[in-house]
């Protein structure tokens, strides 16, 4: 399942484009409540060992910005609807995509009313966030076990999936979060890993390498409180920092995450944002679940089993799923690139 991240998007389907001659605002209102929609079939994919998988990509018309102001029965009736419709076509799963994940109980309504398996595919958009770390520091040649780290939205479910596991592996964190009970519960857990947490985005002033997990379109991260040198690594889709703002500091980078590299020759018959044979994590955890019939290991509800995302990753990679690299608001960046900006702004 997918949507339009924002109302512009909405103007890529060529039968809206008509839409973008209105107001502002109005063309997500009248569409939004719309959908499922058959987008395009995914043929082509082939695991390592010759295992092969298809499947539909389906549709919303509802932003993230719609979908908060709805109630979220609104959402789940059309995430049922969406399945219902997979079930009919042979489907035997269906990956939440993006900001269906996150409305409501995140997943775990919808997969009780539907009759397919239901994953929010959050697992392995964890994994991949925590490859994009290891290879930041791989790169730079810096110990983990030494480095400082921050998470915004660090209470959501995978801001706090990334924590346990970067705090499994030695690092010393500073989370922030607008909800402060939830904060120090967190910081209780994690113990001597955490160095300071707090709701003040001013404890970014702090640290260099940052992790974007809130759901807040673009508002999370002021780019005034960044060091110069700053990497920001965001998994949010809308992303925490937008491209207007980023560009007001070329003293920092900021990072896609969650992007997986599909086995095999993927087509894909549609306006996708994403480069060949590459795939947003949360699919490519449906497709990967689908393939290996794991459908134990689905993600559900607000708490991430880091041991869950581990098998997923190790599962991914014995299958020929790959993490895609580096990108920067929809451009490739070469590992050289990335080496080259990170020296040249002191990380």
């Amino acid at each position: 399942m997918v949507h339009p991240p924002e109302e512009k998007d909405l103007f890529r389907i060529p039968q809206l484009r008509f839409l973008k001659h209105l107001p502002k605002g109005i063309p997500e209102r009248l569409v939004g409540s719309l959908g499922p929609f058959p987008l395009f079939k995914i043929k082509g994919i082939e695991t390592t060992d010759g295992k092969k998988a298809e499947g539909w990509v389906l549709g919303l018309l509802s932003t993230p910005k719609l979908m908060l102001q709805k109630k979220p029965e609104k959402t789940y009736k059309l995430l049922v609807k969406a399945s219902k419709w997979g079930q009919k076509y042979g489907a035997k799963i269906m990956g939440l995509g993006a900001f269906t994940s996150v409305v409501g109980d995140a997943g775990l309504t919808v997969a009780e009313r539907s009759p397919l398996v239901v994953t929010t595919g959050n697992s392995l958009t964890v994994a991949a966030t925590i490859k994009s770390i290891e290879r930041i520091l791989e790169l730079t040649k810096r110990d983990i076990g030494k480095e400082k780290i921050a998470i915004v939205g660090a209470t959501g479910s995978i801001g706090k999936a990334v924590a346990k596991l970067l705090a499994k592996k030695g690092a010393r964190l500073i989370l922030v979060s607008k909800t402060k009970e939830k904060l120090e519960a967190l910081a209780r857990k994690l113990g001597k890993n955490v160095v300071s947490f707090g709701t003040s985005s001013n404890l970014l002033k702090d640290v260099k390498l940052i992790v974007g997990a809130t759901s807040s379109s673009g508002k999370a991260i002021p780019v005034e409180k960044l060091n110069p040198g700053s990497v920001i690594v965001d998994i949010a889709l809308p992303p925490d920092l937008s491209k207007d703002e980023a560009a007001k500091r070329t003293d920092c980078l900021v990072l896609e995450s969650g992007e997986i590299l599909l086995p095999g020759n993927p087509e894909f018959s549609y306006d996708w944002p994403l480069p060949k044979n590459i795939a947003y994590a949360c699919e490519a955890e449906t497709i990967l679940l689908s393939l290996t019939e794991s459908f134990e290991l689905s993600t559900l509800g607000r708490e991430i089993d880091i041991a869950k995302v581990e098998k997923i990753w190790k599962l991914a990679e014995k299958n020929g799923f790959k993490w895609a690299g580096f990108r920067s608001f929809g451009q490739d960046l070469s590992e050289e690139n990335v080496l080259n900006f990170l020296s040249k702004n002191n990380f």
